[in-house]
């Protein structure tokens, strides 16, 4: 990556008006009392690392257009008056990635419609056909015509080529967005993604991946490159592409299973001892071996205790090679160790520095070793340096460029994670949920409440909240705190300011989380049986709820931002009611609908789908 641009800074550090005044990129390095490098912003990491997570959101989001799609839609990196340069090859699925991070973090429902916009676009205009040697992949650059949204080929063999890596890590992300939208375009996609790389999957060995790097869709011919070009350890998001259908029991789960495990048996036999994690980069021409492919394998392995007995080592030695291969100790009077992006290209990265330091956290969070805790938070102290105030992130502070992939797609997930796996460095004074085992589908954040939605009844989150909340609960049902989540519960970790709240939850999807008395018995949805059918609709639902007896019914339907759009009063009068609702009069979108009584709440999801 990055032989494109090669607009070179002259200086990393520079002196000014005679004065020492060193200078990282855009900012002057602040240190603190120890000489130890802190954020540019604010010497509180939280607080500077939100700072720089929004900078980057409102610039993204603000990007001009070209033939009325944004800039990078068709180009790789940004310039105020240049666009059209093709796009990188993982450029749309790491946008959806660190987005739908963003959305749980924040609550922004823009952050939905953008990764739909992108989705939505890259589907229609992608995939090889189905009767193609390799079918129903997307192609991973707009390489025939680098001024329109129309992907058809490699960054550097041209048209008809596509990764199959990329196509897996696309599919995965397709996943999460069906999961928080209930789109089933985007899970129709996914699985024709998973069938082609399950059927293509083979065993490798030393010198061949279960994958090509990059093969001709149409033909399935291979390109003839240097030895060591064509493979890759880029496995991970195909995995858990695989991993996530077959858990929903979508699709042809056998067959996924078996392809899953074929590349496992290889990671652990191969890449796993010689460290060959191969390419991942579509601009390079010839073999390299890569920071990415390593440290996405070790944060796997890491969030995957049923890897192998020996986990936690494996997924240590990966970190280690990592660091003894990509250190870049330029900064180490600092206290910070950036890391280089790959062996073909040794320039240090914000988003491979980032990606290493959340994974040691997470390293650190999963074994209890904290040794390793303070430089990898100076670690991504070092990239803040490389996000400018206008919300521009600059790849390295050895080139002038601005990616779309490592400055936005890979590098606000990064930070996103490093919070949830270490809860103190994230912002003290606003409440933000870090990190879920499942996929958040609705969120929002309010004064003196919290709710938000899963996907899966069963998960993990870990919340930075500003003070300890009254109560917890899930479906209705009050969560007990207990001092482990050995059963559902919930725990508190108390912070100078505020704490951590971690959350253990077995047979439910909402949860609430508030700071004001309740009032009344809750009961579940599932003990109300509320119901909502049709579901997706564009016309009338009808709501079948039970009570134990005739009471007062309080219905209202709310939008992804919490804001009111419909509102009905009633009484039940028997056990079993229904009760039924126009909807016609709504825009296409996803919907809340909440069933009041005094007996507790029920809450479900609508999807009003185009009249």
């Amino acid at each position: 990556m990055k032989k494109s641009f090669t607009c070179y800074l002259i200086f990393v550090m520079f002196f000014l008006c005679g004065h020492a005044q060193p200078v990282l990129v855009f900012h002057t390095i602040q240190t603190d009392s120890a000489g130890k490098l802190i954020p540019w912003y604010n010497a509180d990491p939280g607080t500077s690392y939100d700072h720089d997570l929004q900078l980057i959101w409102n610039f993204w989001k603000n990007v001009p257009t070209n033939l009325g799609t944004k800039f990078y839609m068709t180009d790789h990196t940004y310039s105020p008056t240049l666009a059209a340069n093709m796009v990188g090859g993982d450029q749309f699925a790491m946008a959806l990635s660190s987005w739908s991070l963003y959305y749980q973090y924040t609550g922004d429902t823009s952050l939905i419609e953008n990764m739909a916009y992108i989705a939505n676009t890259y589907l229609a205009n992608s995939l090889s056909g189905s009767g193609s040697a390799w079918p129903n992949l997307p192609f991973p650059c707009n390489a025939s015509n680098q001024s329109l949204p129309v992907y058809d080929g490699d960054f550097l063999l041209g048209a008809g080529y596509t990764q199959p890596d990329k196509a897996g890590s696309f599919g995965n992300e397709l996943v999460v967005l069906f999961k928080i939208t209930g789109d089933s375009a985007y899970l129709t996609a996914a699985i024709n993604i998973a069938n082609t790389l399950a059927n293509k999957v083979s065993p490798g060995d030393s010198t061949n991946s279960p994958y090509p790097f990059k093969v001709n869709a149409q033909t399935g011919a291979l390109p003839s490159l240097l030895p060591g070009a064509n493979f890759t350890g880029n496995v991970v998001p195909t995995l858990l592409l695989f991993e996530s259908l077959s858990a929903m029991g979508i699709g042809n789960v056998v067959q996924y299973d078996s392809a899953y495990n074929t590349i496992k048996a290889w990671v652990q036999r191969y890449p796993q001892h010689n460290n060959n994690w191969g390419c991942f980069f579509e601009d390079i021409f010839g073999p390299s071996n890569t920071e990415t492919n390593a440290v996405t394998m070790a944060r796997y392995i890491l969030n995957h205790p049923t890897w192998d007995s020996t986990y936690k080592q494996d997924a240590r030695a990966i970190l280690d090679w990592t660091f003894a291969t990509f250190a870049d100790t330029a900064w180490n009077q600092y206290g910070a160790t950036a890391i280089f992006e790959q062996t073909a290209d040794l320039k240090p990265g914000g988003s491979h520095t980032s990606r290493y330091a959340s994974t040691e956290l997470i390293y650190s969070e999963r074994t209890g070793d904290t040794s390793r805790v303070a430089e990898a938070i100076r670690e991504l102290n070092w990239a803040t340096y490389l996000v400018d105030t206008t919300g521009q992130c600059r790849f390295s502070p050895s080139e002038n460029s601005v990616w779309y992939t490592d400055g936005y797609g890979d590098y606000v997930r990064h930070y996103i994670r490093a919070m949830g796996a270490y809860p103190q460095i994230a912002p003290a004074s606003a409440n933000h949920l870090l990190q879920t085992s499942s996929v958040v589908t609705y969120i929002s954040y309010q004064p003196l409440e919290i709710d938000y939605n899963v996907y899966d009844t069963a998960s993990y989150e870990t919340l930075r909240l500003t003070s300890k909340p009254l109560w917890v609960s899930v479906d209705g049902v009050q969560v007990a705190e207990q001092s482990n989540l050995n059963t559902q519960a919930w725990t508190w970790t108390a912070y100078n300011t505020g704490g951590a709240l971690r959350l253990r939850h077995t047979n439910g999807h909402t949860v609430k989380i508030s700071w004001t008395p309740e009032s009344v018995s809750t009961i579940t949805a599932n003990e109300m049986n509320l119901d909502v059918y049709p579901n997706p609709t564009n016309n009338s639902i009808t709501l079948s709820y039970a009570l134990t007896y005739n009471q007062q019914v309080e219905i209202t339907i709310c939008n992804v931002n919490a804001q009111q759009v419909k509102a009905i009063n009633t009484s039940a009068q028997s056990s079993m009611n229904t009760r039924q609702v126009n909807v016609s009069d709504l825009a296409p979108g996803i919907y809340f609908i909440k069933l009041a009584t005094e007996e507790g709440t029920g809450l479900k999801k609508l999807i009003v789908t185009e009249k």
